[in-house]
């Protein structure tokens, strides 16, 4: 590990004044992710629609809620929940619409301390549901490890083409102690 690499990151709530370091991080993870994976032309129409600092001003206005993980100030992933947009949800969920790392931080621990304030963030929601491309293994196994769960797929799209989602859900009401 190089010594950027073994710096602590701060993770913070993302607030008013983020947008533009949401979007820089975002479009970065997003490009870096997938690359190669996804075509590159809809993968630059969906940065600049779904990524715009206009956009997250838009959503954390409305209720959303981000955190940034930051080493010396410079984004380096981040996380987003807001009101579910899945046909899968249902009343009392919550989305984890985003969560990403840059690959070089990439089992850093990190990206689990990312997860758990997006976890903390949902506490009082019954279920905390994602989507993920259906071929990201190593995201699918991060969410198993996690406790989620596959209800459903979906069809998502990235700058007008269609790819494959599985849809996922972890329950996040407490079980009551036996009496």
């Amino acid at each position: 590990m190089t010594s950027t690499q073994s710096k602590t990151a701060l993770i913070r709530e993302a607030g008013a004044g983020d947008p533009e370091r949401l979007s820089l991080v975002a479009n970065a993870t997003f490009l870096e992710t997938f690359s190669g994976l996804i075509d590159g032309d809809a993968l630059v129409v969906h940065c600049e629609k779904a990524h715009a600092p206009a956009r997250f001003g838009d959503l954390l206005a409305a209720g959303a809620r981000a955190w940034l993980a930051e080493i010396d100030g410079a984004p380096i992933g981040y996380a987003l929940l807001t009101e579910p947009e899945l046909d899968a949800a249902r009343d009392g969920d919550v989305e984890l619409k985003k969560i990403y790392l840059l690959s070089r931080f990439h089992g850093s621990g990190i990206a689990r301390q990312l997860f758990d304030a997006a976890l903390a963030g949902a506490q009082g929601n019954t279920r905390l549901v994602l989507g993920v491309k259906d071929d990201n293994r190593r995201a699918i196994a991060f969410y198993a490890k996690q406790g989620f769960k596959q209800i459903a797929t979906r069809r998502f799209d990235v700058g007008g083409i269609l790819y494959d989602d599985v849809v996922l859900a972890r329950d996040l009401e407490r079980t009551l102690p036996h009496e």
